[in-house]
């Protein structure tokens, strides 16, 4: 493979960069991550090996700095244009695949450096930030941890972070994974579906959505306690949130955070939504 052209910045945040590559094989993408994220490489590189299918095809990383093969439109776009696109309940369904296909690789993805959000580490964390809501955030880890075995979740799994790959989708920015349980991972994916398809959070079909995603954990309890499980996950997704954030945005200048709002505050806030059912299933 060889360079054919000048690369061309996509990307550029004050914690990583993306460049778009024009080689003899195609478009490649480089990007390179900040100290805190230098996990991604070797995870993407651990995940592509078990599922090339879901991920995208990595072709040479070095410290924090990868190269990854063109893995197609974004499915924001292809939603955008009114083309043919995988459906919300294919994409549900295979993040749930694979969140069943890498249990086994949690411990090894940890040695790697990705962040652990074991249940039990989150209230303290929520604590720490501030917020007000710590015994449902408390009671929330209790029903979560040990229900199931710990595995990646991509936290953000939206139309952003997804694309279409021979009409397949493909999830990347797995900077955005961490060790922890299943059910952590799916909000933002439901909130995409559920605005996607204007439906109404918490209704039926949301709820539907919701089931799709957890007939694959069946295996391991029946519907009605995963369901319970699932809106306990639901809520601590908001606390790994906002502490991705800090921890991202506590090492920039002050000038530098201030571009980005209050996102830390914005994650606490959802929670107590949550917790106070002003905001349900889908939502968020």
């Amino acid at each position: 493979m060889e360079r054919t052209g000048d690369g061309e910045f996509v990307l550029a945040r004050p914690w990583s960069a993306i460049v778009r590559v024009p080689t003899s094989e195609g478009i490649a993408w480089f990007k390179e991550e900040p100290p805190v994220d230098e996990f991604e490489p070797p995870l993407t590189e651990l995940l592509a090996q078990r599922r090339p299918d879901a991920l995208p095809e990595l072709i040479a990383w070095e410290g924090r700095r990868m190269l990854t093969k063109d893995v197609g439109p974004r499915l924001r776009d292809v939603l955008d244009a009114g083309e043919p696109a995988p459906s919300w309940e294919e994409i549900l369904l295979l993040y749930a695949e694979l969140q069943v296909e890498f249990m086994d690789v949690a411990d090894r993805a940890l040695e790697l450096g990705t962040p652990d959000d074991r249940p039990e580490l989150l209230p303290g964390r929520y604590a720490a930030l501030g917020g007000d809501q710590v015994e449902a955030v408390h009671d929330a880890a209790e029903r979560l941890a040990g229900s199931l075995p710990l595995t990646l979740a991509h936290m953000e799994a939206h139309d952003g972070n997804i694309f279409v790959r021979d009409g397949r989708p493909v999830l990347i920015d797995w900077a955005e994974a961490v060790v922890t349980h299943p059910f952590l991972g799916p909000l933002q994916t439901l909130r995409g579906a559920t605005e996607r398809l204007e439906y109404e959070p918490g209704s039926t079909e949301v709820e539907r959505l919701r089931d799709v995603y957890l007939e694959p954990f069946t295996r391991f309890a029946p519907m009605t306690e995963l369901r319970e499980l699932f809106a306990a996950g639901y809520l601590l997704h908001g606390v790994s949130r906002a502490e991705l954030w800090r921890r991202t945005l506590e090492p920039l200048p002050a000038e530098a955070r201030g571009e980005y709002g209050q996102p830390v505050a914005a994650w606490l806030a959802i929670i107590g939504e949550l917790v106070d059912g002003t905001t349900t299933l889908g939502g968020a």
